[in-house]
């Protein structure tokens, strides 16, 4: 990122790109290992983190609007990590 990038023009694009990303994965709700209940617990999380971001961005904070979109990611990496999400086919 230059110094004279805007904040809000990057949250948008990112913002974008995680979208994306998300419509393209399915977060598998069932494993062996891990309860239904806590996957739901993170996915639900991920999803909240994206709507701060897009709610932050809309009202001039985009620094952490940027923050927002990037806790959703690393819950999506996590998840995809741990073989509970996978791209859709």
């Amino acid at each position: 990122m230059s110094l004279n990038e805007n904040p809000a023009e990057r949250a948008e694009r990112y913002i974008q790109s995680f979208e994306s990303a998300l419509q393209k994965n399915r977060i598998l709700t069932a494993d062996s290992a891990v309860k239904a209940a806590s996957i739901k617990i993170v996915s639900d999380a991920l999803h909240r983190y994206l709507k701060d971001a897009r709610y932050y961005l809309e009202n001039q904070k985009p620094t952490t609007s940027l923050a927002s979109i990037a806790y959703a990611e690393g819950l999506l990496d996590a998840l995809a990590y741990l073989g509970l999400a996978k791209p859709l086919e």
